[in-house]
């Protein structure tokens, strides 16, 4: 398994802020009309994404936990991939991370010649471990509990000067993965009403994402998909 650090060479990744609008029950073809007149449709290998990340926590949940307690510093572990039910030879690791109002991902890719989705999670983790930095084992250590994989349709968009990405997320599914040994898409819990659409900025440009959305006016709330997730499949009873 090899793995190759790309936080330094995404600057967009590396601090910026995050705006969230979840929105029950809205019409996609009407945001994406919106979003591709006042900005410009991005292309990733495919004009709609399937984007999937299975995210671990610890046995007391505690990064569910600082999120619906609204801590100001926190953190979340997930492998993400594009496009496949389940991962292959590649995926990459992230370490996302909010101090505030600003957010940040820590985004490592995975290379490995053994299909990561053949490998029990307690292998996957001692793979990781090899090869992931020094200072991230922190992070390897703390969250090294499966608990969901989420599923989602996600399309691209970008203001005319490129600082400013909208994406637009429907579609969402989730596969339970509290007490796997191994990543199963099996009985998917479906949240089809529920979509979501994020501007990822520059600090100072919260203006921005208004005017990419005009004339649609929704109001600004947190959003997080891993929360929704856990709250769908049970995980949280009493945590709120």
């Amino acid at each position: 398994m090899l793995i190759t650090d790309q936080t330094s060479m995404r600057e967009d990744l590396a601090r910026r802020k995050e705006v969230k609008y979840a929105i029950h029950g809205a019409d996609v073809s009407k945001l994406r009309s919106h979003l591709a007149i006042n900005g410009r449709k991005q292309i990733h290998n495919e004009s709609v994404s399937t984007v999937r990340s299975v995210y671990f926590d610890c046995p007391r949940f505690s990064a569910a936990r600082a999120n619906i307690n609204g801590d100001g510093s926190r953190r979340k572990l997930r492998l993400r991939w594009y496009d496949t039910t389940l991962p292959l030879h590649d995926a990459f690791l992230e370490i996302k991370w909010r101090e505030g109002v600003v957010t940040g991902k820590h985004r490592m890719q995975v290379e490995s010649s053994t299909s990561l989705s053949s490998l029990r999670y307690q292998e996957l983790f001692d793979k990781l471990h090899d090869v992931v930095p020094e200072k991230y084992h922190t992070f390897l250590y703390r969250y090294n509990e499966p608990v969901v994989i989420v599923e989602y349709k996600r399309e691209h968009f970008t203001s005319d000067d490129g600082a400013l990405r909208m994406t637009l997320d429907y579609d969402l599914t989730y596969y339970d993965q509290v007490g796997r040994a191994s990543m199963s898409a099996a009985f998917p819990c479906r949240l089809d009403e529920l979509v979501v659409v994020e501007g990822k900025i520059p600090v100072g440009r919260d203006a921005d994402v208004r005017r990419m959305l005009y004339p649609f006016a929704p109001r600004v709330n947190r959003c997080s998909k891993y929360l929704h997730g856990c709250r769908l499949l049970g995980h949280l009873h009493g945590l709120g």
